[in-house]
């Protein structure tokens, strides 16, 4: 028979006797049937995604003159945040293959002759996928937002050292954030100048003249500025309209802030992805009655949790598929796979935006994906056994 490789029967043919719901021999053996798939799966539709950011990280070698080491750090937080999207659709990949094989083998027809109910034969794969939620989970809330950060904050050093790769060395460089400056040397990997000269007119009525012996450019997160930090130098302040009077200033480090924007709009300042749960709730309980910050950060809280369970749904859709189709589901899963994919994003993608306006609650709206795609599995389901 078709299921005693599984060594589920006995070769006479006869039942084997499991008095518990859930068949632990046949968890084992569906995990070892869907892991493979679901590994393959995972770095396929990561990889796919990697893809589509090919012309983003080409820029940064091109344009931003970043080093193969940063591009690839890069594309590690990249591939990283993509995870909570990839895995659910690389588990329907994984359930698909290995149900359908199973479904047109027989074994899943064997398995219901052996008195295992449709149910009971879906309790290891929901098991299995409950696993999976969780890992998810736990890197939706606190792994990937970390990688996110990392990613904004390289984005940002790059960006640093692409302003210092636009400087020339020896001559007058104008439109430097306001200023005129002249540096004999520059480092622009290490956004650091020698021998500086600034002029800066930003303030008409007390322009200043500074030099320095060395000059960084900095950033500061915390403050959301870039700060050109210069050191053992002196700044001559001239006052127009005090006859002429000029004051001479010796310092030894000196700071002249180069950018500053409102509140939340530079990229040094988190983002909602980027926060963690802990970061989250706080940033929840400081918002007061900023209805619109409320809303934005509980769509974010429930967009993790929903990402990651949607492997749930996903299950019990591909279990549902895979027992109602054969070879050719098999032969085109990552087509399938890609088309429920789209499908879900764009129901998404739709509540998403009711949820934002304010046509529906947050919760209501991340989740209603969710609750559709399990409708339709189970409907199919009952169809199947109907």
């Amino acid at each position: 028979m078709a299921l005693d490789n599984w060594g589920l029967l006995r070769k006479d043919g006869r039942e084997m006797q499991v008095r518990r719901f859930i068949s632990w021999p046949l968890t084992r053996l569906l995990a070892r049937e869907i892991l493979g798939s679901f590994v393959l799966g995972t770095a396929i539709f990561l990889m796919i995604m990697l893809v589509f950011q090919a012309i983003r990280l080409s820029e940064f070698l091109v344009v931003h003159q970043a080093g193969l080491r940063d591009v690839s750090k890069i594309s590690y937080s990249l591939i990283v945040s993509f995870v909570p999207i990839a895995v659910p659709v690389a588990f329907l990949f994984a359930v698909l293959m290995g149900i359908s094989r199973a479904n047109s083998e027989g074994e899943i027809l064997a398995l219901q002759l052996a008195g295992f109910s449709p149910i009971r034969i879906f309790a290891p794969l929901g098991l299995f996928s409950l696993v999976v939620a969780f890992v998810s989970v736990w890197m939706s809330l606190y792994y990937v937002p970390q990688a996110n950060r990392r990613f904004e904050l390289m984005v940002g050093r790059i960006d640093s050292e692409r302003v210092m790769a636009a400087l020339k060395p020896g001559i007058f460089n104008h439109g430097f954030y306001g200023l005129v400056l002249l540096a004999e040397q520059i480092n622009s990997s290490r956004s650091l100048m020698r021998r500086v000269f600034i002029y800066d007119n930003r303030e008409n009525t007390h322009p200043l003249t500074i030099t320095a012996q060395d000059g960084t450019l900095q950033e500061f997160a915390d403050r959301g500025i870039r700060t050109l930090r210069l050191r053992d130098g002196t700044i001559h302040i001239e006052k127009p309209y005090a006859g002429g009077v000029q004051q001479k200033i010796n310092f030894r480090i000196y700071d002249i802030n180069l950018e500053f924007s409102p509140a939340g709009e530079l990229w040094r300042d988190f983002s909602a992805p980027s926060y963690t749960l802990s970061q989250l709730r706080k940033r929840l309980s400081e918002a007061g009655g900023d209805l619109m910050l409320v809303r934005r950060l509980e769509i974010e809280l429930h967009r993790r949790y929903s990402l990651a369970l949607s492997v749930l749904a996903f299950a019990v859709l591909g279990f549902a598929i895979g027992c109602r189709s054969h070879k050719g589901v098999r032969s085109g899963a990552i087509v399938l796979c890609l088309l429920v994919a789209l499908v879900y994003w764009l129901f998404y993608l739709a509540a998403t935006a009711l949820a934002a306006t304010g046509w529906i609650l947050p919760w209501l709206g991340i989740w209603l994906p969710n609750f559709i795609l399990i409708g339709v599995g189970v409907i199919l389901f009952r169809r199947n056994y109907a």
